[in-house]
């Protein structure tokens, strides 16, 4: 689709942030479970000097509109399980897959196949529903304590991940447990810095 050069730069494959959002294991809980999707297409506002995560935009190739990222953010984040629906058209958006999401979901396929046929047309009324709500949050400025969250979630997601694998292959044990548990406790961390570093802070 056509948008303004001078306004927007793209960020697309194989932006490094998307590129780990499609190859770490442990997102697949954060797609298939918790159903949070990012879209396969950004634009960055170019001529703002706000934070990242205010100067980021969604276009939907179907119709052309270009809505704002935190449509799809604090309080609409999750439930994506089908992708976005554009508010404009109702058409979907296009989504990145991790691929692990995708293992995932061609072995559980006889589950989720069904129900997609059944409940797709409910499933697109709900998510234009909760725009309304969601636009109230736009003009909201995220603090710091929000990019904690976010660390903290994602340290226990994957610790989540890593506890089930180890299960799974030989056992748990109360050691492996706590290793695990300070491990992605500082990882978590590390991620919520890393994402206030470069969605949090004013440009420039």
């Amino acid at each position: 689709m056509a948008y303004d050069e001078n306004k927007y730069s793209v960020q697309k494959l194989p932006n490094p942030l998307l590129l780990h959002w499609v190859l770490n294991p442990g997102l697949a809980i954060n797609e298939v479970i918790l159903g949070q999707r990012i879209p396969k297409v950004t634009l960055i506002d170019k001529t703002s000097n706000a934070p990242l995560v205010d100067r980021n935009y969604v276009p939907c190739p179907s119709c052309g509109a270009i809505h704002h990222g935190k449509l799809w953010g604090k309080g609409n984040a999750f439930g994506h399980w089908l992708g976005y629906i554009c508010p404009n058209c109702e058409q979907k958006i296009p989504c990145l897959w991790n691929v692990f999401s995708l293992l995932l979901l061609a072995v559980l396929f006889p589950i989720w196949f069904p129900l997609k046929k059944i409940y797709e047309q409910k499933y697109i009324t709900y998510e234009l529903s909760r725009y309304k709500k969601a636009e109230a949050n736009i003009d909201q400025p995220i603090n710091k304590f929000t990019w904690i969250k976010m660390g903290a979630s994602f340290g226990f997601l994957m610790l989540a991940f890593f506890v089930a694998a180890e299960y799974f292959r030989e056992g748990i044990t109360l050691d492996k447990f706590v290793f695990l548990v300070i491990i992605n406790t500082i990882g978590g961390l590390f991620f919520g810095a890393f994402m206030w570093f470069f969605m949090g802070r004013k440009k420039g």
